[in-house]
């Protein structure tokens, strides 16, 4: 003899314990095969650094983006002592990038990844380059 059970009766009278019962009975429930479940973790966990990565990429690219409010002369005249005062510069002067827009760049004796740390990448919305020289030294009076 087979016994017979009324899933819907089941279901109803679980409601009363405040856990919800399936109406299913247990072999037509869908149940996720044990391989799906770390493949769908790790499609989220890719998707999360993904997300993370293109969006840091985007904040970068629009503080170096901004628009620049005053003439690269008037920027370099202003921050030209600070920079001066940083270990390491030597110089600056007014350059321009491969593609030929203006650029800010500072003249080091070695370019290293503390002092990258300590320079900014952009003044006042003018990219910055770092431009390794080496030491500069003054030459004496010539006109002696």
């Amino acid at each position: 003899m087979k016994l017979q059970i009324d899933y819907r009766a089941r279901a109803r009278s679980g409601s009363r314990t405040g856990r919800r019962a399936s109406v299913e009975p247990p072999e037509r429930r869908r149940v996720a095969p044990a391989c799906v479940r770390p493949a769908v973790t790790l499609l989220l966990v890719a998707f999360a650094v993904v997300t993370l990565v293109t969006g840091c990429q985007r904040a970068d690219t629009q503080r170096e983006t901004t628009m620049p409010q005053r003439p690269i002369v008037e920027v370099l005249a202003t921050h030209t002592p600070e920079l001066m005062r940083v270990p390491g510069v030597v110089g600056t002067y007014q350059g321009s990038l491969a593609d030929g827009r203006p650029c800010i760049k500072l003249m080091v004796v070695r370019v290293t990844p503390e002092l990258r740390e300590k320079l900014p990448r952009t003044l006042e919305g003018w990219p910055v380059e770092l431009d390794e020289t080496g030491e500069i030294h003054a030459l004496g009076d010539s006109a002696r």
